[in-house]
């Protein structure tokens, strides 16, 4: 599933909030590192039981090295955890019980086997979206449609085109 067709994002409440509270990192910048290169998958054998797990790595916007582990459910991607990119040493563990203490307490995305992963692109996968309210005046707002009309796009598509650009450089 790492090259699967994956059409967006679906976010967990629970999941966000662990991210965002213990790690310090946003749903939209997990989103970001979607769309970034270099993006690095590779598989969670390990930690796979249940439904197939993916650890990816890249930069968000900023520059943020984040490191994700995910899933995919009916083609979107479902974030389970972000954090900053670290890698610690796993302990030597006596037993098996010191060792499911252990895994309690801290999370198996620091330690990853980075030798079966390659670099993805994601074509199909889209950013999640949230409608606004935008209050143009008229003017401003017919000769947006002309100029989408002139570029066979819709005016809203353009109106996303034209504050892209504006933000790519600013």
């Amino acid at each position: 599933m790492i090259n699967a067709e994956l059409a967006g994002f679906d976010w967990d409440e629970h999941n966000s909030d662990k991210n965002r509270n213990k790690h310090g990192v946003e749903p939209t910048e997990c989103e970001e590192v979607f769309f970034h290169q270099p993006l690095v998958v590779s598989p969670d054998v390990k930690h796979s039981q249940v439904e197939p797990r993916f650890h990816a790595f890249g930069p968000t916007d900023k520059g943020r090295l984040l490191m994700l582990v995910y899933t995919v459910r009916s083609q979107k991607v479902r974030v389970i955890s972000a954090r900053n990119l670290s890698k610690y040493p796993i302990p030597e563990f006596a037993t098996e019980a010191e060792e499911a203490l252990f895994w309690q307490a801290h999370d198996t995305v620091d330690y990853v086997d980075w030798s079966m992963a390659k670099p993805v692109t994601f074509a199909n996968l889209q950013p999640s979206l949230k409608s606004i309210s935008l209050r143009l005046p008229e003017p401003m707002l017919a000769r947006l449609k002309s100029l989408a009309n002139e570029r066979d796009v819709p005016y809203q598509s353009l109106i996303k085109m034209i504050l892209a650009d504006h933000l790519a450089h600013s």
